[in-house]
């Protein structure tokens, strides 16, 4: 399975700085057995909309094999064969204690990662993308 989550869904000097971090692990219905990869992609956008979003979770979950997760709320509460469609690929909400960790790992992952572009970008980096 592949855990998604996306920080930053607020504005910050009128931009959104967000970060996707996607975690590739095998999960059981208790918890995360094992983590295989982890990728965080950062963007920074004008909004938050379905199209930013999707685009910023494609991105992040590209190269990474199984099932994606995410929360319902990071994409607007559609339903799970609307997001299927719209990704291309199979996709759940998550349903077990171990799906729910999985999806919390990630959310730990991408509030970091946005925390570190915030930082280097109050020390005058340029860009937090590429």
């Amino acid at each position: 399975m592949v855990a998604v989550d996306i920080s930053g869904r607020h504005a910050v000097a009128g931009r959104y700085i967000m970060v996707s971090a996607s975690v590739a692990a095998r999960i059981s219905p208790e918890g995360v057995e094992r983590t295989r990869r982890m990728r965080l992609v950062p963007r920074v956008a004008e909004s938050v909309d379905m199209e930013v979003v999707i685009g910023l979770m494609e991105e992040s979950v590209r190269g990474l094999s199984g099932v994606v997760l995410a929360e319902r709320g990071d994409l607007y509460n559609l339903e799970r064969w609307r997001v299927e469609s719209i990704l291309g690929r199979e996709f759940k909400y998550p349903e077990s204690r171990g799906e729910r960790r999985a999806v919390e790992l990630a959310h730990h992952a991408s509030f970091a990662g946005r925390r570190l572009a915030l930082r280097l970008m109050d020390e005058g980096w340029d860009s937090v993308e590429g």
